[in-house]
């Protein structure tokens, strides 16, 4: 069984492996931008012998800009075939993976509003905005021609309003448009008001949405649609009751910081692509002994 421990430690007491295979000689000062703007995140791996068996590009990156210590995780319990062939998979294994270049667009253009200049790390922006105007077709859009919509999968139930289509606007232009606010929480007031109908003004429901990832102050569609919602229904509106740990969407990790009072909990979403925020959100309030509603404005993929 192998076992392993980090540890800050001069940069002398470690060296590379003699006979590395890589060549990352182009990547070390991409390596050393990213370290320098974000820190050492990642530490290096090496054996109990301080040679190491992933980070050699960390390595050079770190000499390249002068540090004296790195943090690294030394593994204990290897052969030295499994060592060897940890040193091979590591580098193999990421060969296989590949871009989504459309959602990298997005995640560019996000990063382009904060002026954050990605070229530093091997991103040619020009090009890829080349790519966005020739991939403006595949752009998802929704009409917003409301056809209301029960998905079932397993123990969850999930309402929806809208769909994707060929036509209507994109979903950064729906969701940046502070006058579709009314039209989705109308939406939502006349389903909940047709669903529990006085049954809501009893005092045991409330209404919370998903956290959010990308930015936590400013305009938010989804908070705005359940403020605007709780308004019109006296229904108690818990903002921000979730805390997102990170921005990803097949994994999120967030935490419940807002407890509701009521036992009843309505979630919206604005948007349904893979599910996980609002399945996560659902299993954390059902874990604390809560009763749920999901609800989402807008269908864009399978439950």
């Amino acid at each position: 069984m192998t076992n392993a421990i980090i540890k800050w430690v001069n940069l002398s007491d470690i060296k590379p492996y003699e006979k590395n295979p890589r060549i990352n000689a182009d990547s070390i000062p991409k390596v050393a931008e990213s370290t320098k703007q974000f820190g050492f995140l990642q530490p290096i791996v090496a054996d109990i012998n301080g040679v190491i068996l992933a980070g050699h590009t960390r390595y050079e990156a770190s000499k390249l800009l002068g540090l004296n210590q790195v943090p690294v995780l030394f593994a204990s319990g290897l052969s030295d075939a499994q060592a060897k062939a940890f040193r091979l998979a590591d580098n193999k294994v990421a060969e296989s993976s590949m871009w989504d270049e459309y959602l990298l667009s997005e995640e560019l253009a996000d990063l382009a509003k904060f002026e954050v200049d990605m070229s530093d790390f091997g991103f040619d922006e020009s090009e890829l905005t080349h790519r966005r105007k020739s991939w403006a077709h595949l752009t998802k859009r929704c009409g917003l021609k409301r056809k209301i919509k029960q998905h079932f999968s397993g123990d969850i139930n999930i309402t929806t309003f809208y769909a994707v289509g060929k036509n209507g606007k994109t979903f950064n232009e729906i969701k940046e448009d502070e006058n579709n606010v009314p039209l989705f929480a109308d939406n939502l007031c006349d389903y909940l008001d047709r669903t529990l109908g006085l049954n809501i003004s009893k005092g045991n429901w409330c209404i919370l949405t998903t956290p959010r990832r990308r930015h936590k102050t400013g305009f938010h569609f989804a908070t705005e649609i359940c403020r605007m919602a709780s308004e019109k229904l006296n229904l108690p509106f818990y903002e921000a009751a979730f805390e997102a740990d990170n921005r990803n969407r097949i994994n999120p990790s967030f935490r419940l910081i807002k407890k509701p009072s009521e036992y009843n909990v309505i979630i919206y979403d604005d948007i349904f692509t893979t599910g996980q925020t609002v399945r996560t959100c659902r299993s954390m309030l059902i874990d604390e002994g809560f009763t749920t509603l999901i609800i989402v404005g807008i269908m864009n993929g399978k439950v």
